[in-house]
């Protein structure tokens, strides 16, 4: 497996493991001035939450050195939302539209999410 994929791994099998605790009833979803909030106390939550925390944490480890040979020039980019509104940032323009287009899914799917639960 390669060491790249051990990041998107964790955050998918996290944020699986949170949204079948929310599905189960053992945590709930609110909305605190359009930002979502995720609170409980189920295994799966806390379980879910330390795996995405170590998907970020894994994601900063491995990029900077790959086999013990450091990379050349890297492209980077994020999405920070403040409450529906993603803002991106990239090293490019094509990595920032890149974070756009996913900042916009997470967006939609948070919307989505949202409204089947309530």
């Amino acid at each position: 497996m390669k060491t790249r994929m051990i990041p998107l791994i964790l955050f998918a099998v996290g944020s699986l493991l949170v949204v079948v605790s929310v599905i189960r009833g053992e945590a709930s979803l609110a909305l605190l001035l359009f930002i979502p909030i995720i609170y409980g106390g189920g295994w799966m939550l806390g379980v879910g939450i330390l795996l995405i925390i170590a998907s970020f944490l894994s994601m900063f480890f491995l990029s900077a050195k790959v086999d013990g040979v450091s990379r050349g020039e890297s492209r980077y980019g994020g999405v920070v939302f403040i409450g529906p509104i993603p803002i991106v940032f990239g090293s490019d323009h094509k990595m920032a539209n890149i974070m756009l287009y996913i900042g916009l899914a997470i967006a939609v799917w948070l919307f989505v999410f949202f409204l089947i639960l309530w």
